[in-house]
């Protein structure tokens, strides 16, 4: 038994594929040997990450804007993954966003745009998805939920209502695809502090608070005394979407330091 993840032949879909732990998930796939195309709202970095992975291994990479709110936008994502490389195996639906607003401030459209991005997003992508992968009788989709999909945090009312929709979304979805030998997950990661954070931080600021401190005063939670890093999420992404994942669906899989335990 081979003890290395080997994606050779695969060919994957990475949404919110341009940065953060997009890019990083993209990277782990194309170094294990998977052809992956590059979804992102930023078109220009799409091509420089899919440029990136044909640089560095012997995998095909393509690119093209995708926003997941938009249901013609995916349908086209899917039809572009159909025309580089064939069929797709394995969906990575990364792409998401989030803020930080007081409970009795967030307004109706902060609200809508949360669960337009997060929820209904990963609805539009895995039913695109979904549909050409079932004639195949395959497939691997991991989802990016949270932690606060798994626990509702009172400074992310509104983001947490919309990753609950995706852990539970997933869960939905697993059942509905196992008879076709289709893998659903999710990721649940901690604190990582990607551009997402960015947002969040300079969120604090604009409300009056230390940014600093407020990100000490969250990593100091965390029994392993460390934020999550880009590239432990990108592994679990890598594991669930390989073959050593082949007995795991409807899971919702924590990445957290030990932050979150349930």
């Amino acid at each position: 038994m081979s003890v290395e993840i080997s994606l050779k032949g695969q060919n994957a879909v990475v949404t919110g594929g341009a940065g953060g732990m997009g890019r990083t998930t993209s990277l782990l796939l194309a170094q294990a040997g998977a052809n992956v195309l590059i979804a992102d709202r930023d078109e220009e970095a799409a091509k420089r990450t899919a440029a990136e992975l044909e640089a560095r291994w012997p995998v095909k990479a393509a690119a093209c804007r995708c926003d997941v709110t938009v249901k013609a936008e995916v349908e086209a994502m899917v039809a572009a993954a159909l025309e580089a490389f064939g069929r797709i195996d394995i969906l990575n639906h990364i792409a998401g966003m989030s803020t930080k607003v007081d409970f009795l401030e967030i307004s109706e459209e902060t609200y809508d745009l949360l669960m337009d991005v997060n929820a209904k997003g990963a609805f539009l992508v895995n039913q695109a998805v979904l549909r050409v992968m079932i004639p195949n009788g395959s497939g691997k989709i991991v989802n990016m939920s949270s932690m606060s999909g798994k626990e509702g945090f009172h400074t992310n009312v509104a983001y947490s209502a919309a990753k609950f929709a995706v852990t539970g979304m997933t869960q939905a979805i697993a059942k509905y695809a196992a008879p076709y030998h289709i893998n659903v997950n999710c990721v649940c990661p901690g604190i990582v502090h990607t551009q997402i954070w960015d947002r969040l931080l300079a969120d604090v600021k604009d409300a009056g608070g230390d940014p600093e401190a407020y990100w000490q005063e969250r990593i100091s939670t965390i029994p392993l005394k460390r934020p999550q890093t880009e590239e432990d999420v990108a592994r679990m992404f890598l594991y669930l979407s390989s073959p050593w994942a082949d007995n795991l669906t409807g899971q919702a899989v924590n990445v957290t330091g030990g932050l979150i335990l349930h």
